[in-house]
């Protein structure tokens, strides 16, 4: 009895293990998050600033190329790429916390730019008369 309940124990520690890890031809998620992070970014580019001059590019095409940027960057290729977000998006647990992580960055990006740090004591701008 005692080595079935040994046995059992060691299958169940066995399984949690390995649970957040993706396989090794998975992009691992700290990197697949700062991968998809540029991606997101180089998509609101495009929606931003190249669709106001749609009539002179074309969008997609300039889209995709911006897409292959960041491929390079990161030295993976497409197909690694959308291998690896259907995995993740088949283990909604692990997705989840990708953009979770990522909403939390963004949110620090957007305070940091929004924010000011302050070097010494604030002066009026106005002359205060006596």
């Amino acid at each position: 009895m005692r080595n079935f309940a040994c046995t059992v124990f060691f299958l169940f520690f066995a399984a949690c293990v390995g649970k957040n890890n993706p396989p090794s031809d998975i992009i691992q998620k700290d990197s697949m998050k700062n991968i998809m992070f540029d991606m997101i970014q180089a998509d609101q580019y495009a929606k931003q600033f190249l669709a106001k001059d749609s009539s002179k590019i074309n969008v997609k095409e300039e889209t995709i190329k911006l897409y292959q940027q960041v491929f390079q960057i990161h030295h993976i290729t497409k197909s690694e790429f959308e291998k690896s977000y259907q995995y993740y998006l088949a283990h909604q647990d692990l997705y989840k916390i990708m953009f979770d992580s990522l909403s939390v960055q963004n949110l620090r990006d957007r305070h940091q730019q929004t924010t000011l740090p302050l070097k010494g004591p604030v002066k009026p701008r106005v002359n205060v008369v006596k």
